[in-house]
């Protein structure tokens, strides 16, 4: 247990640089006699640093280990990703969707007493989020939206360890969670210029999770009458436990996620 737990820990340590979403939009103030559906979809690039803790039972029992992830080593360790996000308003109102995909996969070897142990490891994570937004505040200083919708997870893990040598052995653990919150936050909006727009995203969910939440700033440029490009940080805690450790279905996923990066969008 303690053999593959330290192995587990060691092949999970990484960062990653995955194709990302962004739904913030560059919103110029709108009233009543302007309002017809306007819309965006674009997709980007960012580094993602996670840490915090995960758990889950192996066909050896229950293992715990830390989760610290860097970006340098993503190369090594992304097998695909991908995801786009996107917006459409309507006078008050403002939807925002994501969705995306990340499949990690690593496989390491090492020499334990007279037997030579590998490790196979590929963790796939998949979700998306979809809110709508009613505009509360329109001044020339800032746009302030009451958001709700809904945000899914999937995560998908399959683990085996072989071992050979003095010793002979195989065994395998495969096993999906996943779940939905209900979310409620807020969307501001600060224009900066005609072309320049500061968008900030708040929010958190409840009912899947023992809790999610969810924070985004980034400056959006409108560099031509359909295309703008955002520089966008995000930060989210994420606390998820299936059932209590040593049941054998037990799943705990409690860390901090943060990001940043560049994502582009088509407005039309």
């Amino acid at each position: 247990r303690q053999k593959e737990g330290s192995t587990m820990k060691a092949n999970l340590q990484r960062c990653v640089w995955v194709l990302c979403v962004s739904a913030t939009a560059a919103l110029a103030p709108v009233s009543d006699a302007q309002a017809q559906w306007k819309y965006g979809i674009g997709t980007g690039l960012s580094g993602q640093y996670v840490s915090g803790t995960q758990g889950f039972t192996t066909f050896a029992g229950p293992v715990k280990f830390d989760v610290d992830l860097s970006a340098s080593d993503f190369k090594d360790l992304s097998k695909s990703a991908f995801g786009f996000g996107g917006y459409a308003a309507n006078g008050p109102w403002l939807i925002q969707y994501s969705l995306g995909y990340q499949e990690l996969e690593d496989e390491s070897t090492a020499a334990v007493g007279g037997s030579t142990v590998t490790t196979k490891i590929n963790f796939k994570v998949s979700g998306g989020e979809a809110t709508a937004g009613y505009l509360v505040s329109n001044t020339p200083s800032a746009l302030i939206y009451v958001d709700g919708g809904v945000r899914y997870t999937k995560h998908k893990f399959d683990n085996s360890l072989t071992v050979t040598g003095a010793i002979n052995q195989q065994g395998s653990r495969a096993f999906s969670n996943d779940w939905t919150d209900v979310v409620v936050g807020t969307t501001i909006n600060v224009p900066l210029s005609p072309t320049w727009t500061w968008a900030n995203r708040l929010n958190a969910g409840f009912g899947g999770s023992d809790g999610t939440y969810f924070a985004q700033t980034g400056l959006t440029w409108r560099f031509l009458p359909n295309w703008s490009a955002s520089l966008v940080g995000k930060y989210a805690k994420v606390k998820y436990e299936k059932g209590n450790e040593g049941d054998s279905d037990w799943y705990l996923y409690d860390v901090d996620e943060k990001s940043i990066g560049l994502s582009v969008l088509y407005n039309w």
